[in-house]
């Protein structure tokens, strides 16, 4: 088994997959964690009103994505029981006179736009209503998503992947914080090259510049615009043996709408494994009980997704690898 960036549980992921086989169904619903966390606004929510919510957020869109999307997911009344992707392209291409490589095109671009609204409840059936959040260097943080990987009991790698709209024009790096050593390579897909500063007494920044599209020169990001920052982090090789590792946490320096991490398994598995949220560096908690217990999924994962997280508290994973 592997884990790399593209196993990074985010939003856009989850709604591109949610377009496949069936379409927007309970069966694969229950695979898409994150959609179902902004949808739902109590356990006791049925799967006919999750799906009413998620049609009212798409019917916030311009009419023309709305009925592809509709189409796409199966939702409409001309798609609900079409059982495959590829029928429903074509059901919407006969509707508007295109093709399906058209309507495949439009799909992907339409696939972007239900973010921001799932994301902050900006439609009329939403659980939950999220006020525009404070600025953060000119940054609305719609998004965070991380992934660690831990093969045999030691850290191979974190995932991270950020999702941002600027508010002010010219701005021309991002920078994240973090307190450990590691090597930070840019995703090969994104816009971004790092520039990382050792900071004295509290770890290193690393500095994001954003990139033109010929990737030959940095160019500031424009206002109103959402960027997609993914990236890696592994160990540096400095020749001594890591101590198996027991711990995957994050505490954010801004606010974030949506905060996604999971941590993945290769090799050896944990004896037990519990979370925690919003959590000091001093209250997190050392071992598991009815309330915090979790269990890994198939691929040896676990998920946590927060909505609306604030900096500064940590959110998280700990585990032991003896009973």
């Amino acid at each position: 088994m592997r884990l790399d960036e593209d196993d990074v549980a985010t939003l856009h992921q989850q709604l591109a997959w949610l377009t496949k086989r069936e379409g927007f169904v309970q069966r694969r619903l229950t695979y898409a964690a994150i959609v179902d966390e902004l949808l739902r606004g109590s356990l006791e929510d049925s799967f006919e009103r999750l799906r009413h919510r998620f049609i009212s957020a798409i019917h916030t869109l311009p009419g023309e994505q709305a009925d592809l999307l509709l189409d796409v997911y199966a939702l409409s009344p001309d798609t609900q029981d079409v059982p495959e992707l590829l029928q429903r392209r074509q059901i919407h291409g006969d509707k508007i006179g295109r093709n399906v490589d058209t309507v495949r095109t439009r799909e992907t671009a339409a696939l972007k736009a239900p973010h921001s609204r799932l994301v902050t409840g900006r439609y009329a059936q939403a659980p939950l209503v999220l006020d525009v959040p404070e600025m953060h260097s000119g940054i609305i943080y719609e998004e965070v998503s991380v992934l660690t990987v831990v093969e045999n009991r030691h850290w191979k790698a974190t995932y991270e992947h950020h999702r941002l709209a600027t508010s002010e024009d010219s701005l021309e790096y991002v920078t994240i914080g973090r307190s450990y050593p590691g090597i930070v390579t840019p995703s090969s897909k994104g816009d971004f090259k790092v520039n990382t500063r050792p900071v004295d007494g509290a770890g290193w920044n690393d500095h994001f510049w954003h990139l033109n599209t010929e990737r030959t020169a940095t160019e500031p990001m424009q206002d109103r615009t959402r960027y997609d920052l993914r990236f890696r982090i592994t160990s540096p090789d400095d020749g001594s043996e890591p101590e198996p590792m027991t711990l995957a946490s994050r505490a954010l320096h801004h606010r974030s709408l949506l905060f996604t991490i999971r941590v993945g398994f290769i090799g050896d598995q944990p004896a037990s494994i519990w979370k925690f949220e919003g959590a000091s560096p001093f209250a997190r908690p050392h071992a598991a009980n009815e309330y915090n217990r979790i269990h890994l999924d198939a691929r040896g994962t676990a998920t946590l997704t927060l909505r609306d997280v604030p900096g500064g508290l940590f959110n998280g994973f700990a585990w032991g690898w003896d009973t």
